[in-house]
């Protein structure tokens, strides 16, 4: 019994070494990245291990695919914010707080975590009937509106994979499609009711110089109350992401 404990522990020693010098060698190596060849020679590990460990980070969004080579995720600043990260996130709030109160409504910020979105911060609205958003847990991209901000700034190849998995075909799909081009071209994106009967969402990404886009912020209440506000919600909601991502 003890001869297998101990080999037990030892075991789980690996994997955790493997995790964190998986995570501190991409790190090192930004932004160019590492490939899974050199983070396997780095490592002294075979490549199908380090290959599973590596996508398991992707999929908790430590981790991102960028073609071949893993890159840091959109998360990994949630494990230890940088002086940086700490006042991007005070702009963040300040940003979904002039949305709350300009329009009485939920305002919330997303990160692209794998293929879902996680939303990490959110000011709620005081009115009785609102959208109430669960914070660090995974949603599914489409058809929220920050998801199809996400899906919008994808490379093609992964999108198109990402439809695959969900299931998207024919005229859906081609429908999709033009809308996620139309989002890629006015900046904001809508999703009326496509998640919540009743509730609409206006969400834009936040684009940071000469980074993908991880990130975004939205607004999400009533159709009652929304309706017919919809344009100028989209162009504040815009701005508050333009203003987010002048502070970074």
């Amino acid at each position: 019994m003890q001869s297998g404990a101990v080999a037990s522990i030892a075991a789980e020693h690996r994997t955790v070494s493997r995790v964190m010098g998986i995570i501190e060698a991409v790190a090192a190596a930004e932004p160019r990245g590492l490939k899974l060849g050199e983070l396997a020679e780095m490592l002294g590990a075979p490549k199908s291990s380090v290959h599973g460990l590596a996508k398991g980070l992707v999929a908790l969004g430590y981790l991102r695919e960028n073609e071949i080579r893993y890159q840091t995720g959109p998360a990994l600043p949630l494990l230890m914010p940088t002086d940086t990260e700490a006042w991007r996130l005070r702009v963040v709030v300040e940003q979904l707080t002039i949305l709350r109160d300009k329009w009485g409504e939920t305002a919330m910020a997303g990160i692209l975590v794998g293929e879902s979105v996680v939303y990490v911060q959110s000011v709620e609205s005081p009115q009785t009937l609102r959208a109430s958003v669960p914070l660090n847990t995974r949603v599914q991209l489409w058809p929220a509106s920050s998801g199809k901000c996400l899906l919008s700034a994808m490379p093609q190849k992964r999108l198109e994979n990402y439809l695959d998995r969900i299931g998207l075909a024919g005229e859906e799909r081609a429908d999709a499609i033009d809308e996620l081009a139309q989002v890629r071209k006015q900046g904001f994106a809508l999703n009326l009711g496509g998640t919540a009967v009743g509730m609409f969402g206006v969400a834009s990404p936040i684009k940071l110089p000469a980074k993908p886009v991880t990130q975004t912020i939205a607004v999400t209440g009533p159709e009652a109350r929304l309706a017919g506000q919809l344009e100028s919600l989209a162009l504040d909601v815009k701005a508050a992401a333009q203003s987010i991502a002048r502070a970074g």
